[in-house]
């Protein structure tokens, strides 16, 4: 059989100067392997970089997406970091106009002489909240707090009515000046000096001489001096038109001017002016005009 005879391609470099002529001789078969081959990593390349290429777009765009995604949450998070901070503000504001009305209350309280409950409302906090249901948004809030300083204008006007009450009870002659046995009632009487009736303006109380004489109720001392009939007399002033007088005194320790409390003591008791013996003549006036003393004064004697 005969044999298949190889193919060369020969390749000859012809130099410029008088060098020698070289020639390459190069298989065939040989040219067309490294051209297989050289085409092979060729494409394998353009693969891999249209790959890769394909590759990069997608992460590029994955990157993008989650990017995106990471910039929107944290806009949710500022957002939702706004909305908290609101709500803590709210909730203060709401705490703060409950303390109010809690001191409000304590102050009417020790206004009327009531001792604070061991279990009060007490302020509302954070962290002491236990309905959850509880919203501090601004339109529950700015209810809640309508509602709350309607309580507290509330409170304040009963404040003003308890203080302005409290006062006039303060201020009635309601205490009595001596501790003694009443000898004349308010009211028409026989005259004790043995002629006739008389109209006697208030009430007589027989004490020894010398027995401290006190203030009715709180006021102003608007008289101290001899007054005809009276002796040694002392007129308060106890404001709302109510007057409160007292005779017969055998020594007075106030001036006029001076402000005094129940229970002060303002006079001694004597027997001086119109008299017919120790005693202390207690009168109360309403707008200038004599009224029973017993309406004001507190029952017993």
């Amino acid at each position: 059989m005969k044999k298949k005879k190889k193919k060369y391609l020969n390749i000859m470099i012809i130099p410029n100067s008088n060098q020698q002529i070289k020639s390459f001789k190069i298989s065939i078969p040989l040219i067309k392997t490294v051209a297989i081959v050289a085409f092979s990593i060729i494409m394998a390349a353009t693969a891999s970089l249209v790959y890769f290429g394909k590759t990069t777009t997608y992460l590029y765009t994955v990157i993008a997406e989650k990017d995106k995604k990471i910039e929107q949450l944290t806009s949710v998070k500022e957002e939702q970091d706004k909305k908290i901070a609101t709500l803590d503000r709210n909730a203060q504001l709401v705490s703060e106009r409950i303390k109010g009305l809690n001191e409000l209350e304590e102050k009417v309280r020790r206004m009327v002489g009531l001792s604070t409950p061991a279990t009060s409302r007490g302020s509302v906090s954070r962290d002491s909240r236990s309905d959850t249901n509880i919203s501090y948004d601004n339109e529950t809030t700015a209810e809640l707090i309508s509602q709350i300083d309607q309580k507290t204008q509330s409170l304040q006007d009963l404040i003003s009515k308890v203080a302005a009450r409290l006062d006039y009870l303060n201020s009635i002659p309601s205490a009595y000046p001596v501790y003694g046995t009443i000898t004349s009632p308010f009211g028409m009487r026989k005259s004790p000096f043995g002629y006739g009736t008389e109209f006697h303006p208030g009430i007589d109380i027989s004490v020894p001489v010398g027995t401290p004489v006190k203030a009715a109720g709180k006021g102003v001392v608007t008289y101290a001096g001899w007054l005809t009939g009276y002796g040694n007399a002392v007129i308060i002033d106890h404001g709302y038109g109510i007057e409160s007088v007292y005779g017969h005194n055998s020594e007075i320790l106030v001036k006029v001017g001076q402000s005094v409390k129940r229970g002060d003591i303002i006079a001694k008791s004597g027997n001086t002016g119109r008299s017919t013996g120790p005693h202390v003549h207690f009168e109360v006036r309403v707008n200038g005009n004599p009224v029973d003393p017993m309406k004001y004064l507190a029952k017993g004697n």
